[in-house]
């Protein structure tokens, strides 16, 4: 079993949170977001289906103390390989107003990065 963990630290107590999720891999996968004890989210794809699938689309505000965990879980895999993007949402004064993070995820050889996509946006202020 193979599993990937990210610190979220760009995503201040009070943000409002937003993600996708998706897979197009042969193997299983589990995907979480918490916070300590409070699991945000838990997407699983349970299938040897290799078409793109989403298996999770939601949003919710951050009101703990604490930095998101983003865990990936392939128990197939023996070994994840990651690449990922970040960066900030800046306003027309170039403050920051959010911050968004992509990770790409190869659970194999063929180095696709296709495997797993998480995109996880931050806004500072909801609406």
């Amino acid at each position: 079993m193979a599993a990937l963990s990210f610190e979220l630290e760009q995503f201040p107590k009070g943000y409002f949170l937003v993600w996708d999720v998706l897979t197009q891999c042969a193997n299983t996968v589990t995907v979480s977001l918490a916070v300590g004890n409070t699991i945000y989210f838990t997407a699983s794809k349970n299938n040897g289906n290799c078409n793109l699938q989403l298996i999770a689309n939601d949003s919710r505000d951050h009101n703990l103390d604490g930095t998101p965990i983003l865990t990936i879980t392939v128990p197939q895999s023996s070994n994840l390989k990651q690449s990922f993007t970040s960066g900030a949402i800046n306003d027309q004064k170039a403050r920051k107003v959010g911050y968004v993070y992509d990770f790409c995820i190869e659970d194999s050889t063929d180095d696709d990065y296709n495997d797993v996509y998480v995109n996880i946006v931050g806004w500072a202020k909801r609406g």
